[in-house]
């Protein structure tokens, strides 16, 4: 009775605080029987048995102390699975943090730390999924403004086409102007869609030896013409071999000498130094322009970056587009400026490193 009695006025308290009750469950409620039988059982034996009245009463206090003790540890594992059980609740509605400091040692504390493995995973997934649906917008806003211009640019042109009293002169000026726009969409989408095959894991860069200087002449076979127009010269230097891709290298250091190439006045030079090593084949493109502004530097690589100095046609996907060769086929690429005084410019640093037995 004094067991009973004491289980009936904690529960009426309500202190388990979220509708939590040991009762609650079927087997808790057997488990109580089958204790309270245990305990009549014994009192009983010793009440028909034993003519001294002390051992029935021992035996009755020590069956109520045994289902008190039942009953509060009980009550307090459900407390405490009721507590992880709100905190997973915040944790999913994203209110709160996971934390095992306030568990115990047991079963308990094993489950919370598994819980929290799993909440950090998840957020982690969250804000994975987050940054990569940030960057999609990004690029899709990119994508549409680079889009944008060229075709603003078709029509104009195109009205002033329609126009009957337009001189041949002008008409060709404007058709001219449409193949220059058609021309830069182009490259736009080509490079796009290597972006995309590169993010998305299609490509396999081939590893196989690599002529350094081989490489190099035939990424600036495409600038010959516009580089004998602007009166620039060329000089490559050294020789090395790397284990990796020649045609996807070549698309890299081209778009390198192209930059290079539109930020490099009128008789100027771009020099190309090819040092070999145990460990990296190294290249450096070095300049005689103005160089790159300080604070580029550190973005000159970010997809769509068009830097102070940019020219108008530039999309500045070319350099990213470079580094995430490089990059794929264990290299590395630095951009600065040169430190010497007397021959300024902008300097590009490409490194392919070796596999190292």
């Amino acid at each position: 009775l004094y067991a009973a009695s004491a289980i009936e006025w904690t529960e009426r308290r309500g202190s388990m605080g979220k509708g939590v009750s040991v009762f609650s469950s079927r087997r808790s409620r057997m488990t109580l029987l089958l204790l309270l039988l245990i305990a009549a059982g014994s009192t009983g034996i010793l009440l028909a048995f034993c003519r001294k009245p002390l051992p029935p009463v021992i035996a009755a206090a020590a069956g109520a102390g045994m289902i008190l003790v039942w009953y509060f540890s009980v009550r307090h594992f459900l407390t405490e699975v009721s507590a992880l059980s709100t905190n997973v609740d915040q944790v999913l509605r994203g209110t709160s943090g996971l934390s095992i400091r306030n568990s115990e040692e047991g079963e308990l504390s094993v489950l919370a730390g598994e819980l929290e493995k799993l909440t950090v995973q998840l957020k982690t997934e969250a804000n994975q999924r987050a940054e990569e649906k940030r960057k999609m917008s990004q690029a899709m806003a990119d994508i549409s403004h680079q889009l944008r211009t060229p075709l603003t640019a078709m029509n104009l042109n195109a009205d002033l086409l329609m126009r009957e009293e337009l001189r041949p002169e002008a008409r060709r000026q404007q058709l001219h102007e449409i193949r220059r726009s058609l021309s830069r969409m182009e490259n736009l989408v080509e490079a796009l869609l290597k972006f995309a095959k590169l993010d998305a894991g299609t490509i396999t860069f081939r590893q196989e030896p690599v002529d350094v200087r081989r490489m190099v002449e035939k990424s600036a076979e495409a600038l010959r013409i516009p580089m004998e127009l602007k009166g620039q010269e060329l000089e490559i230097a050294g020789d090395a071999v790397f284990c990796g891709d020649m045609e996807w290298s070549a698309e890299a250091a081209g778009n390198i000498l192209k930059n290079c190439m539109e930020h490099t006045p009128e008789g100027g030079r771009i020099c190309v130094r090819i040092t070999d090593s145990p460990i990296a084949a190294v290249i450096v493109i070095r300049d005689s322009g103005a160089g790159l502004p300080a604070a580029d530097i550190p973005r000159i690589f970010e997809r769509f970056y068009r830097g102070r100095n940019s020219s108008p046609e530039s999309v500045g996907i070319g350099l990213a587009l470079a580094k995430k060769i490089i990059s794929g086929q264990n290299g590395t690429i630095r951009a600065g400026n040169s430190r010497d005084p007397g021959e300024p410019g902008a300097v590009f640093t490409i490194k392919f490193y070796k596999e190292v037995v």
